[in-house]
């Protein structure tokens, strides 16, 4: 439960928001559903979003959203746009990936209201090709800082399955839940994307576990593992993170609790075509339960010209969970 000083400062924020977009219609309307379970102690809520770099939106050369009016794509107002995306449903851990303005926006923006945030860029960002760039994109990781301590920290660059390092990365940290008392080991991650890379990805999925494995350095304590997977649920980098990490299998949030995985977590309209997948996840090991979710918006509702459009500032929905310990 945040503060009334933190509810105060975010209703502040979420106000100047809706001044700078008030020509835009609200955000795509999603309902939460909880389900109450007999879990003792507080449960916490986890955000994973791709946000779609700036460098990679229709604001830079690339043209890819050719739906979109330039207006839902202007940084200048789309910032405001992901910043009532993210507030809107006070998350105590946000995991965020395709960030590339997070000193100027991201981290100063959430600082106000009582965040911490640890940033990771991409060895080799697509954003870096672009004149006028905002520099690399990268996975970020902000959590409350109230509620929970900072342990430790560490990125990796994830490998190939001949050991070769591979462009995209994984930021890990470990906090500790001032409120249950207990550890908890994150990660954020965002793998190669392409149909062509599934072998890659399976490779990358099993770098991330071997890495999280190292450095939860034998503790047995519960984990998330959130990212942009770009692989649909028939891919073997699914099966990789059911496997899971130190003999524990790893289970989707939104399969948990819903019983299946949504229809898709990106959806847009690129100039080859229609473009719709299930392709993000938050994984969370079996001592923790799930006891509450945001829908993925209905097909029938979506946008005709899909994502982002002036109702969602990213090609990417977001996924939102609450989450007890089990113990």
């Amino acid at each position: 439960m945040a503060s009334a000083s933190k509810v105060d400062k975010i209703k502040e924020i979420l106000r100047k928001a809706d001044t700078t977009v008030a020509d835009f219609p609200p955000l795509t309307e999603r309902t939460f559903e909880t389900v109450h379970y007999a879990c003792k102690g507080s449960p916490f809520r986890v955000m994973q979003w791709n946000v779609l770099a700036d460098g990679l939106s229709g604001s830079s050369p690339t043209s890819n959203f050719i739906k979109c009016p330039s207006e839902a794509l202007s940084w200048s107002t789309r910032k405001q746009r992901l910043i009532q995306g993210i507030l809107t449903y006070e998350p105590d851990i946000i995991c965020l990936e395709e960030v590339d303005h997070f000193y100027d926006f991201f981290k100063p923006s959430l600082d106000e209201v009582g965040y911490t945030g640890i940033f990771v860029p991409k060895e080799d960002s697509p954003c870096l090709k672009f004149p006028g760039n905002s520099g690399p994109d990268g996975t970020a990781i902000f959590f409350d800082k109230q509620r929970f301590k900072l342990r430790k920290q560490q990125s990796k660059q994830l490998k190939n399955s001949d050991g070769t390092l591979t462009n995209q990365t994984a930021l890990f940290v470990h906090l500790f839940d001032n409120l249950n008392k207990k550890s908890l080991y994150c990660c954020g991650t965002h793998l190669k994307a392409k149909p062509a890379f599934q072998d890659l990805r399976s490779a990358q999925g099993k770098s991330v576990l071997a890495f999280l494995k190292d450095f939860m350095e034998n503790e047995q304590a519960e984990v998330l593992v959130c990212g942009d997977f770009n692989a649909e649920p028939t891919e073997p980098v699914y099966q990789v993170m059911e496997d899971g990490v130190h003999g524990v299998p790893l289970r989707s949030a939104y399969k948990t609790i819903s019983r299946s995985e949504p229809d898709y977590t990106t959806w847009k309209i690129r100039p080859n075509g229609e473009v719709k997948h299930t392709i993000d996840y938050v994984w969370h090991s079996e001592g923790l339960k799930v006891d509450g979710y945001l829908h993925v918006a209905d097909t029938a509702s979506m946008n005709v010209d899909r994502l982002p459009c002036m109702a969602y500032p990213s090609d990417h929905i977001s996924l939102v969970f609450d989450f007890s310990f089990l113990e």
